[in-house]
């Protein structure tokens, strides 16, 4: 006689905590699917100087179409500024009248070192500035912070995953200077972009595009940012 009734308060009881559960988990996807978007402007504000303060990342470049003045059509690398700049991984680039797939690369003391043959021989090409010099990325005049700073006309389209963070997707135009500053695609005019800003934490910059022309663009999507990057330079 006594079963049943714990039998049916126990039924009753599980219903409950399902029904709230299920409840409680509506609720919080409502909430991040119709919430408002953060203001474009406060999230560039908040993540310029994010940017600033970092010092190092991991960042993988693409180019889709044609730049003339960016011999690179992609790249995987790791970005530090401390104690020095420098930076190391493969490129694909456009080279000796022909395309060069992952070839290794260091940039150390100022200058970019290719080893075209694939091994460790690594060949000293001179001032990184004068072909592609990535690790200006960092430089908190020049780089992504730069870029950030001179984003005008911001506009919050929406969320996106992007490397696993959840973002705000920001479309708007970047200043020639800025633009050329970090990538020397030959900007005259404003150059329509778009970035990816974390939404939580420090709003960190999870993926940045350039449409410099129809068709044409550059896109760097930036992972493990202040993880500790040691870079050796390549003997003489």
């Amino acid at each position: 006689m006594q079963t049943r009734p714990r039998l049916a308060v126990l039924s009753t009881f599980t219903a409950l905590l399902t029904a709230t559960v299920l409840v409680a988990g509506c609720s919080s996807s409502e909430k991040t699917n119709d919430a408002p978007l953060p203001e474009a402007a406060t999230l560039l504000t908040e993540s310029t100087a994010t940017t600033k303060a970092q010092q190092s990342v991991h960042l993988e470049l693409s180019v889709s179409g044609k730049i003339t003045e960016l011999p690179i059509q992609a790249l995987t690398g790791d970005l530090t500024n401390v104690p020095v700049v420098a930076a190391q991984g493969k490129a694909t680039i456009d080279a000796f009248g022909q395309t060069l797939k992952d070839v290794p690369f260091v940039v150390a003391d100022g200058d970019l070192y290719g080893a075209f043959s694939g091994g460790s021989d690594y060949t000293n090409f001179g001032p990184a500035s004068d072909i592609y010099d990535v690790s200006k990325i960092l430089n908190p005049d020049v780089g992504l912070a730069n870029l950030l700073a001179k984003f005008s006309d911001g506009k919050s389209e929406g969320r996106e995953s992007v490397g696993g963070v959840e973002a705000v997707k920001i479309s708007g135009t970047v200043a020639p200077d800025a633009v050329n500053g970090l990538v020397q695609i030959g900007a005259t005019g404003p150059v329509p972009a778009t970035v990816w800003i974390a939404e939580d934490g420090d709003h960190q910059l999870a993926q940045a595009k350039l449409d410099p022309s129809e068709g044409n663009s550059v896109q760097m999507t930036l992972t493990d940012w202040g993880k500790t990057v040691t870079v050796t330079k390549p003997a003489a």
